[in-house]
């Protein structure tokens, strides 16, 4: 893939060097990139549908970030790729981390089957359900998840939040320890309260956070999603999923 304008540098360096020889007898240029294929693995080509290569892009090395409107448009298209190019499942991630947990997990999938939903996890699911996407696999750590078990649609830090008396309420149904539950009420952060359950050993309660995301994600498809739900530590192991059959812990 190389785009327009350092493209058109290629053939004005071209005319600089060997006009004449391009005249008379044309010349014929092999573009190669060291590594290329390699390299490309580390970029988004896969899941634009740019299998094998690096792209030669350019031209002034600046970045512009995402506005909301080009960040839904690139969900769209990383959908409507996945389907061109043969799969009906997609593995949904709430970021770059939990991306490349989950292509360690299931690597039968393919680069261009990865889609990172962002904060716009409601967006995506209705725009799976909108095409003939059959099964989603959601994935992510217990702050993004927590939010969309409340039910929240639009995980962005500002205009939600993580309610620790909602994970208390959690931890309530699987444990009896008051001590521990007002621990948790009382926790800073999402992350925090992961560890009060690891230290104390509270089973299912990752799970079933996830329970709670599939419920939520699987109302908002209309019920016609095949989804599963999976819960990172922040070492990249599964601490929870729904259906918890899922994966044996």
């Amino acid at each position: 893939a190389i785009n327009p304008v350092p493209k058109k540098m290629l053939e004005n360096a071209i005319k600089e060097v060997g006009a004449k020889i391009l005249e008379e007898k044309g010349i014929t240029v092999i573009i190669s990139v060291p590594k290329g294929a390699e390299i490309a693995k580390k970029t988004d080509n896969p899941r634009l549908g740019i299998i094998g290569g690096i792209s030669i892009l350019g031209t002034t090395g600046i970045v512009f970030p995402y506005s909301t409107a080009s960040f839904a448009a690139s969900i769209r298209q990383s959908l409507d790729v996945a389907i061109t190019l043969g799969t009906l499942t997609v593995v949904l991630t709430t970021g770059g981390r939990s991306e490349d947990f989950a292509k360690g997990l299931f690597q039968d999938i393919p680069d261009y089957a990865f889609v990172q939903m962002g904060d716009f996890s409601g967006y995506t699911i209705k725009q799976c359900t909108k095409r003939s996407i059959k099964k989603v696999i959601i994935a992510g750590f217990i702050g993004k998840l927590t939010k969309l078990a409340m039910g929240i649609k639009q995980t962005h830090v500002r205009g939600s939040h993580v309610s620790l008396d909602f994970m208390a309420r959690i931890a309530s149904t699987c444990t009896t320890s008051e001590e521990i539950i007002n621990e948790i009420k009382n926790a800073n952060t999402a992350r925090h309260v992961s560890e009060i359950i690891m230290k104390n050993n509270i089973p299912r309660f990752f799970d079933v956070i996830c329970e709670n995301v599939f419920k939520q994600m699987f109302s908002h498809a209309d019920k016609q999603l095949d989804i599963i739900v999976i819960m990172f530590d922040f070492n990249g192991c599964v601490c929870g999923s729904y259906p918890s059959s899922f994966f044996q812990k």
